[in-house]
C-alpha cells in the first residue's frame, strides 16, 4: 500500500511540474500600461530637457524695406537677442483672419516695410507656444499650427502690427493686444543690419542667400546605447523578455506585450507598447509633456533638439511627435525615417505607445572641422527653378546630412529641399 501511495504521489508531482513548465514557457503575462511617472529611470547617457528647451524658431527673418532681407540662425548672437526680446512681450486677444478676404497686401509689407518674422518650419499649436511666449487670455482652438510670428512697422512708422500665420495658406490671427512698437521693429532690424543679404522666394515661403553661404563640415566620435541597458530601461521586468530574430536580421525582445526591436545595420531602435484607441480627446500639450518626460528617462537628448512635424490633428487617436537634433545653426536630416539625429514618439492620453530613435549618438568630441560653403545666388536659384519637381517644393533651407563611419559620424552641410509629401532631397 505504501509503495502504491508513493507511486501516485510521484506521478502527481511530475504532472504538476510539467504543467508549471508549460505555463512559464507559453503563458501571456497580463501587464497593464505603466503611467510615465512609473517607468524605470534609465542608466543611459543623455541630458534631461524641459518642453520649453525644445521650442525655438529654426529661422528669424528680418525685413529692412527696399526689398532687402536677411536670415538669422540659432547659432548667432543677433538671433538670441531678438528671440529673447520677443519672448518677453505680451500677446493677447486674437482675431481670426481669412487672408483672401483682407485687403492687406502682404507682398508689399514684406518688401517695403521693416519687420521681423519668427519662423517655425513645421508649425506649433498656440497652447504649446505658451510655454515660450507671453501669450495671454483666451486663445483659439488648436486646430491649426502657427508657422510664423510676423511683427512689422506701419508705413508711417507710427505703430506696429503683429500677426500669427498658420500652416493653412489662407488663415492667420491678428494679435490685437501685442505690446510691440515701431521702435521695437527698428531696433530688431538694426541688430542684424550687417548680416548677409537674402531674397524672398516662392512668395516669401522661404529665403535664399544672394551669395554663397559659409558653412563647415564636422567629424565626431560616437557611442551606442548598450542593448542590456535599453532592455532594463524599457521593460518593467527585463528577466521576463524573450529574444527573437526578425527576417531582416533585427533583434527583437518582448515580454509578450511590449516589444523592443534593434536593427544593427540601420543603428535604429523601435519600442512598442500597444494601446487601445479611446473615445476621449487627446491634449497635445499633455502628450508633449509626457513624451519629453519619457525621453528624459529613456535615453535623454544627447545634444540640442527641437520639435519637428507635430501631428496633432487626430485628436481622438494616437499623436506622433518628431524631435530633430540641431547642431550649431542647422537641423540634422536624413532621407529615411531611421536616421541619426531624430527621435520619434507616439502617445495617447499621456501614455507612450511607440518610441523610436537611433542607437548611435555623438560624444561631441570634435575630431575634425573643415570650412565649406553652400551655393547661393543665381546658382542656387537655378537648381530650384530647374528641378523636375519644382511645383511640389514647399521649403528650401540649409541642413546637416549625417554619414556614419566605423567609429565616427560626419555632418556635412547641404541644401535641403522639402516637398509637399514631407520628403527631402539634398544638394550642395
Amino acid at each position: 500500500m505504501i509503495e502504491k501511495l508513493k507511486s501516485v504521489t510521484l506521478t502527481v508531482l511530475i504532472l504538476l511540474s510539467l504543467l508549471l513548465s508549460y505555463l512559464l514557457a507559453y503563458s501571456t503575462p497580463n501587464y497593464e500600461p505603466l503611467p510615465p511617472s512609473e517607468y524605470i529611470s534609465s542608466e543611459l547617457e543623455g541630458t534631461k530637457a524641459k518642453l520649453e528647451d525644445l521650442l525655438f524658431p529654426d529661422q528669424i527673418v528680418l525685413h529692412f524695406g527696399n526689398q532687402q532681407h536677411t536670415v538669422l540662425y540659432p547659432d548667432s548672437t543677433s538671433y538670441s537677442t531678438i528671440f529673447e526680446s520677443v519672448k518677453q512681450r505680451k500677446m493677447e486677444r486674437f482675431r481670426k483672419v481669412i487672408l483672401n478676404q483682407e485687403r492687406t497686401n502682404w507682398d508689399e509689407i514684406r518688401e517695403k516695410q521693416e519687420g521681423v518674422e519668427v519662423r517655425f518650419r513645421d508649425g506649433l499649436p498656440l497652447s504649446v507656444l505658451q510655454n515660450t511666449f507671453q501669450i495671454k487670455g483666451d486663445i483659439p482652438d488648436d486646430t491649426e499650427l502657427i508657422t510664423r510670428i510676423w511683427i512689422f512697422a506701419s508705413s508711417d512708422k507710427k505703430s506696429a502690427g503683429t500677426y500669427l500665420f498658420t500652416d493653412s495658406s489662407n488663415t492667420a490671427f491678428e494679435v490685437l493686444g501685442a505690446d510691440f512698437t515701431a521702435k521695437d521693429v527698428e531696433n530688431f532690424t538694426a541688430i542684424a543690419g550687417t548680416n548677409p543679404p537674402y531674397v524672398a522666394a516662392s512668395g516669401g515661403e522661404y529665403y535664399l542667400p544672394v551669395n554663397p553661404l559659409p558653412a563647415a563640415s564636422y567629424d565626431f566620435g560616437y557611442k551606442e546605447f548598450p542593448t542590456e541597458k535599453l532592455k532594463s530601461s524599457l521593460f518593467a521586468d527585463p528577466s521576463l523578455t524573450r529574444n527573437l530574430k526578425d527576417r531582416d536580421g533585427s533583434q527583437i525582445y518582448t515580454d509578450a506585450k511590449r516589444g523592443l526591436q534593434i536593427n544593427q545595420e540601420k543603428k535604429w531602435m523601435k519600442y512598442t507598447d500597444p494601446l487601445a484607441v479611446t473615445d476621449s480627446k487627446n491634449s497635445i500639450k499633455e502628450n508633449l509633456d509626457a513624451g519629453v518626460q519619457f525621453i528624459n528617462q529613456h535615453g535623454g537628448w544627447n545634444g540640442t533638439y527641437t520639435i519637428s512635424k507635430p501631428q496633432q490633428q487626430h485628436a481622438f487617436s494616437n499623436q506622433m511627435f518628431v524631435f530633430r537634433q540641431v547642431y550649431d545653426a542647422f537641423p540634422i536630416l536624413t532621407e529615411q525615417k531611421e536616421g541619426y539625429g531624430a527621435i520619434h514618439i507616439t502617445l495617447q492620453k499621456g501614455v507612450v505607445s511607440n518610441y523610436e530613435r537611433s542607437v548611435v549618438y555623438s560624444d561631441l568630441k570634435l575630431i575634425n572641422q573643415q570650412k565649406s560653403e553652400l551655393i547661393g545666388g543665381e546658382a542656387l536659384n537655378a537648381k530650384i527653378t530647374n528641378h523636375p519637381k519644382r511645383y511640389s517644393i514647399v521649403n528650401v533651407f540649409p541642413a546637416y546630412r549625417p554619414t556614419l563611419g566605423v567609429k565616427t559620424v560626419n555632418l556635412s552641410p547641404v541644401w535641403a529641399i522639402e516637398f509637399k509629401d514631407g520628403t527631402y532631397e539634398f544638394f550642395r
